[in-house]
C-alpha cells in the first residue's frame, strides 16, 4: 500500500487560473506532491482540468483530482521544493 505524503495544515490565500477562470482559494493543506484547496467557487475547476496555483510571484501547475462542494484535491505537475514550500507557508498566512 502507497503511503501519503506528510501533509502540512495551513490556511494561505493564494490566485487561481483555470479554464473556467481566475478566483481566489485558500490552501488547506499542502505537500510536495499536491495541495487542497478551500473555497473554490462552483463551476470553475473539473476533475482532470489543468491550473496554476500563483503564491509569492511563483506560479505552480497541477491537476484537479478530485472536486467536492467548495474543496478539491490537487496534484502538482513537478513535486514542490522545499524552498517553493517555505515561500508558500510565508506567504500571507491566515491567522
Amino acid at each position: 500500500m502507497l503511503q501519503r505524503a506528510p501533509r502540512l495544515p495551513m490556511r494561505v490565500l493564494v490566485q487561481v487560473r483555470s479554464p473556467g477562470g481566475g478566483f481566489d482559494a485558500t490552501i488547506g493543506n499542502l505537500s510536495a506532491g499536491g495541495a487542497r484547496l478551500l473555497g473554490v467557487p462552483d463551476r470553475m475547476v473539473r476533475v482532470g482540468d489543468q491550473i496554476e496555483i500563483h503564491c509569492q510571484g511563483n506560479a505552480h501547475v497541477a491537476q484537479v483530482r478530485w472536486h467536492f462542494d467548495d474543496t478539491c484535491g490537487l496534484m502538482f505537475d513537478e513535486p514542490l521544493s522545499p524552498r517553493d514550500i517555505a515561500a508558500i507557508l510565508g506567504s500571507r498566512l491566515l491567522q
